[in-house]
């Protein structure tokens, strides 16, 4: 047992760094201000859900994070789906399946990181195939992503952000979709850069204020 000390020792100062360089701040969103005016009863029908990435089992990037202060918002049908406990594509389709179901006037806002943008494409294009769609998506700095999308991307997405840093360029062809890239080399901080937070509340204040 004592032998295997100096190999935890070893193992925890790697994490060290990973967990200091991945983990950020949320950073609040200017938008707030717009919804102060918003009644409670504009937030019924809008469902913001969360992928997190499948090879990040530790949420270093800080998507749990991002998810609670979309919360603290006032969007309560806030969700996260991840790999492990929220099963891939299809779990995640099955659930929009049952939100758009259950409430016809659902307004379902997907925010994928990293290997999450390929579970989001997934179900998209599943859902595809029965003619059901989600009203925003934002994509977060997936290098797998560009490279297995599908030609053409799913059409059935109201609106499409694309949210990159400058050193991995974000996938084209995408129908309605803006890019914005962030000056950062670390791909753990992209979830929770500034940008990254305005263009996801970007989306959900106009849900909510087309509510109103």
């Amino acid at each position: 047992m004592p032998a295997r000390v100096p190999q935890l020792l070893l193992l925890l100062a790697g994490l060290t760094p990973l967990c200091s360089t991945g983990c950020a701040t949320v950073h609040e969103s200017p938008l707030e201000v717009n919804l102060r005016s918003v009644p409670p009863c504009a937030y019924d029908n809008i469902y913001p859900i969360f992928v997190l990435s499948p090879v990040d089992a530790f949420d270093l990037a800080g998507m749990d994070r991002f998810a609670e202060y979309v919360k603290s918002c006032g969007f309560r049908n806030v969700e996260i789906s991840n790999y492990y406990d929220g099963g891939g594509s299809e779990a995640l389709a099955d659930r929009i399946r049952e939100i758009k179901c259950c409430n016809p006037n659902a307004q379902v806002m997907l925010t994928g990181f990293s290997s999450g943008c390929t579970i989001i494409h997934n179900t998209l294009c599943s859902l595809e195939k029965e003619c059901i769609g989600v009203e925003g998506v934002c994509y977060i700095d997936s290098f797998m992503f560009r490279l297995t999308m599908r030609d053409p991307h799913p059409n059935n997405v109201g609106r499409v952000s694309l949210v990159y840093r400058k050193k991995n360029p974000a996938p084209t062809g995408i129908p309605r979709a803006s890019v914005y890239y962030i000056n950062t080399d670390n791909h753990l901080k992209t979830p929770t850069d500034a940008r990254t937070v305005h263009e996801v509340m970007s989306h959900l204040c106009g849900m909510a204020c087309q509510a109103y």
